[in-house]
């Protein structure tokens, strides 16, 4: 592992570490531990705290890889050069609701769209 790395590696768990701190102090506020509460309810919270940077950590996935999209791409139909433009887009992941970035180019001669992104190299 590098030095760039293992420095991510490190401020990932500073990060975590920090995020599970502030979910206990909303429990707290919440009066979650004025009883002994079952552990579901502390692994419940936790997985809704997964969950949330999951959403997070797609939604900037997603944009990356529409950054890294070329702006023309290839008709895959009728191999004209289209302009790709982005588009945000709703999606239900399996951690909940997203919005997405994603590429998108249509095609006049074709009269349809297509998504560059999928074909794995960004031009169509």
């Amino acid at each position: 592992m590098d030095a760039d790395q293992e420095a991510r590696q490190v401020e990932k768990q500073r990060l975590l570490a920090r995020l599970a701190e502030l979910q206990i102090e909303e429990m707290v506020e919440e009066g979650v531990f004025l009883e002994t509460p079952h552990y579901s309810i502390i692994e419940l919270q936790a997985a809704t705290l997964g969950r949330e940077l999951s959403r997070k950590a797609q939604q900037r996935g997603a944009r990356e890889v529409a950054a890294n999209c070329e702006a023309q791409a290839t008709c895959p139909t009728c191999q004209s050069s289209c302009q790709v433009e982005t588009k945000e887009r709703p999606v239900t992941s399996i951690d909940g609701p997203v919005e997405l970035v994603e590429t998108v180019a249509h095609c006049r001669k074709c009269r349809r769209s297509f998504f560059p992104s999928t074909s794995g190299d960004g031009n169509g």
